[in-house]
């Protein structure tokens, strides 16, 4: 499969600063590419790191971070096949008016209260439990 180009976007010291965890997030999920200015100056980039790889010799690379990056790209990879056939799946979906979508959101959050319900009646129940002497001097 041929890769798009990156997505290039310059930003400035300052943003990359105040955003870094931001930033990172979407060189590494978007494969876009930053770079960052100070005072006006393109001064570095933040690539993904597959990319980095693909600049330097692979001997440059520790291998244990080559195989982390590897493993990591195939994860990525499968998360964007699996949204490309979320976006199929969705599109073909018929419109649901709101009000339905209301009450689906309704019944929804009624079987998550009884399932957390559930859960606290069996956490009291387990608490009530007569406890040894040697429990309770701890």
């Amino acid at each position: 499969m041929l890769k798009s180009p990156p997505r290039i976007r310059v930003v400035t010291a300052t943003e990359a600063k105040n955003r870094f965890g931001a930033l990172i997030k979407s060189a590494y999920a978007s494969d876009e590419h930053l770079i960052v200015e100070k005072s006006g100056i393109p001064v570095v980039a933040i690539i993904p790191m597959a990319d980095y790889q693909a600049l330097v010799s692979s001997q440059a690379v520790p291998t244990e971070v080559a195989e982390r990056v590897a493993a990591e790209q195939r994860r990525a990879e499968a998360g964007r096949r699996l949204k490309e056939v979320m976006d199929r799946v969705h599109a073909r979906m018929p419109d649901i008016p709101p009000e339905e979508e209301e009450e689906v959101e309704r019944m929804i959050q009624r079987e998550v209260d009884a399932v957390r319900a559930a859960r606290a009646r069996k956490l009291r129940k387990i608490s009530r439990k007569p406890r040894t002497r040697a429990q309770v001097r701890k």
